[in-house]
């Protein structure tokens, strides 16, 4: 499993990938993610938490936030509830026809005045759009979108300076994608804090308070939640039971599994299947 770098794969029809997303908090979400191209998450329904490069953002009902190319995030319901998202992955092919420097561009929604609520609008009408009721729900969305890129460029965009520094001051995550990396290759197995540490060159030490201040998360709390999320689909797809689930993920044993799952969720691995079973 590697989430180093996520490919985006677009609809031939229309320039950009749109998803509609219905989550819930109960299902555990942890794995830090990044690709190229630039995301937007509208939140149809509830509310998301959207950790993004360090910091968490809570985006209500009616609003969106976009990812940057290369940001480290995640999307999630705020814990006790359900969020109705629409996804839209935009693509920098498509973008380079009309701005030839678009690598070197990042997008500011409050750059500009009209920029926010001007998108805001056609998110709403995007999430109107029911592909599987309207046989040309397509040439909708290919409007829709192309409005999305209209406005990005014309009121939101920034440039990277000379030095690859950003107008918009960044943290350096190169050393936590890298150890993102690793950690979701190998958490199956033992990852002790030294190895992690030497995989990015830094002292252990330091890795562990730079770690923290990047992800909002503490190393040892990224890994246990990965097994625990992962431990929990294969009980949930596999059937697998709790001891197999916990020796399969890198749980040291069926105990520090059931831990890890009361801290979580407040219920063992087998209730926590049941309930979800049942939901």
């Amino acid at each position: 499993m590697n989430y180093k770098y996520e490919i985006i794969n677009y609809d031939k029809n229309v320039p950009a990938k749109i998803m509609v997303m219905n989550l819930s908090s109960e299902t555990h979400k942890t794995e830090l993610h990044w690709h190229r191209e630039p995301e937007i998450i509208y939140v149809v329904e509830g509310q998301a938490e959207c950790p993004n490069n360090g910091s968490v953002s809570i985006v209500d009902e009616g609003d969106f936030i976009i990812f940057n190319s290369e940001d480290v995030h995640l999307v999630r319901p705020v814990a006790g509830g359900k969020a109705k998202l629409v996804c839209i992955q935009l693509s920098f092919e498509y973008m380079r026809f009309f701005c030839k420097p678009i690598d070197s561009v990042i997008f500011d929604i409050n750059a500009h005045p009209n920029a926010k609520p001007e998108i805001i609008k056609v998110l709403q009408d995007i999430a109107q759009v029911n592909p599987d009721e309207d046989d040309y729900a397509a040439l909708l969305q290919i409007s829709y979108v192309n409005k999305i890129y209209y406005l990005l460029m014309k009121y939101c965009i920034c440039f990277r300076r000379a030095s690859n520094t950003l107008i918009i001051p960044r943290r350096d995550f190169s050393y936590a994608k890298t150890a993102i990396a690793y950690i979701n290759e190998n958490f199956k197995r033992e990852i002790p804090l030294d190895e992690i540490s030497s995989v990015v060159n830094l002292s252990p030490s330091y890795f562990s308070k730079y770690f923290k201040n990047v992800t909002q998360v503490s190393f040892s709390e990224y890994l246990a939640n990965l097994r625990l999320e992962n431990a929990i689909q294969d009980m949930l797809t596999k059937n697998s039971t709790v001891s197999a689930a916990a020796l399969e993920n890198g749980f040291a044993n069926v105990k520090s599994f059931i831990t890890q799952c009361k801290k979580v969720y407040k219920c063992t691995p087998a209730q926590y299947k049941k309930k979800l079973l049942n939901g």
